[in-house]
């Protein structure tokens, strides 16, 4: 089976689709990074008393920040499921 031809519509829809996955890939990133603040490391460093209080105060706001990211990244990834229908126009058949 040969693929079809490449028009620069399709490089165009393959850059954008490309483009969803490296910001799902961060959003992502984000979210980790930032959970792992809230839960663990503001906790661990609060009960050893290495931290001011006012800091542990800041653990909702690092929550809300990791679950935003979250549901950014649930909307980006759904963005980039609906852009892989470029992947049909080349090659028409999924299983060879």
């Amino acid at each position: 089976m040969d693929p079809a031809y490449i028009t620069t519509d399709i490089w165009h829809d393959l850059s954008t689709a490309l483009r969803f996955i490296w910001l799902y890939v961060f959003l992502i990133l984000g979210f980790v990074s930032n959970f792992l603040i809230a839960h663990a490391v503001i906790p661990s460093l609060a009960s050893t008393h290495q931290i001011p209080e006012r800091i542990v105060k800041l653990r909702a706001l690092v929550y809300l920040i990791a679950f935003g990211a979250l549901a950014m990244a649930v909307t980006v990834f759904l963005l980039t499921l609906l852009s892989l229908d470029v992947i049909a126009r080349i090659l028409p058949r999924w299983w060879i």
